[in-house]
């Protein structure tokens, strides 16, 4: 008994040894061309790690659903799957200048790609899977896809998800993996809400970014409204000078306020 434990026991190294590994090529993409301000070189990502983020999507289509055996370990491989296409669609658009202008969101959004033995597009991934939305783009979502989401809907996933677009919350300069997720997502929230990406004033003018606009009713709860939940995860300095506009307002209130509105440019993040 010992014994055939033991082989056992083996066999399950082994496997999880032959699982090719998301995170370390894409660790190696992000660290590469990733700038502070989030801006992405991918010049460079074109030049000299082209090979390291196909290994990236091959090991997302390989994917065994089955070795996801945890909520963070789903969320972290479906953010890295997401931010890794991204990537990859800019290099298949290098004249890509601005998402809406340019007539991009199917091609990057809904145009499906392999993922974890089956296909997907983003926007399943981000809405049908991290967000348990049961239909997309009109289509319910395939169980196969359901399989993979986490138990609950965080919040968070919103700045851990980069669309290439300037306005987005910066992409992370490493991969997530399921031991630095929730530091990662923490200090990528506060990154966020520091940042001008999520909020400036114009004039007397609260300008908002548009995610808090779609998808405030994700950190929405019944008995903490949006501005609230928001201000929370604030820098203390940001947050006094934003809890005036922001304290005890709801997701539809925050929308109807005159003094507020929400903006997003889709202008494509590129650095240099």
């Amino acid at each position: 008994m010992r014994t055939l434990l033991s082989c056992f026991a083996l066999l399950m190294a082994v496997g999880a040894a032959a699982q090719p590994s998301v995170e370390r090529p894409l660790d190696r993409v992000l660290r590469a061309v990733v700038h502070p301000d989030g801006r992405v070189d991918y010049a460079r990502l074109a030049r000299s790690h082209r090979a390291d983020l196909e290994a990236v999507l091959r090991a997302v289509a390989q994917q065994d659903p089955a070795a996801l055996r945890t909520d963070r370990q789903r969320t972290a491989f479906l953010l890295n799957a997401y931010n890794a296409r991204v990537l990859e669609r800019v290099l298949a658009h290098p004249r890509a200048r601005h998402l809406e202008r340019d007539g991009l969101f199917m091609a990057f959004f809904q145009t499906p790609f392999p993922v974890a033995g089956t296909r997907a597009t983003l926007n399943q991934l981000e809405h049908g899977v991290l967000r348990r939305q049961s239909r997309v783009d009109g289509a319910p979502v395939p169980s196969a896809l359901r399989a993979l989401r986490p138990s609950r809907l965080d919040p968070q996933i919103h700045v851990g998800l980069n669309c290439a677009a300037v306005s987005c919350p910066q992409l992370q300069p490493s991969a997530f993996t399921a031991q630095n997720l929730d530091a990662t997502l923490d200090r990528a929230m506060g990154e966020w809400l520091a940042s001008s990406r999520f909020a400036r004033w114009d004039g007397r003018t609260l300008v908002l970014s548009s995610l808090v606009d779609w998808f405030g009713g994700d950190w929405e709860t019944r008995t903490v409204p949006l501005g609230d939940a928001l201000l929370a995860s604030m820098p203390r300095p940001r947050a006094g000078a934003l809890r005036q506009r922001l304290a005890g307002k709801t997701h539809l209130e925050l929308r109807a306020d005159p003094r507020v509105r929400f903006a997003y440019d889709w202008t494509v993040n590129r650095g240099r």
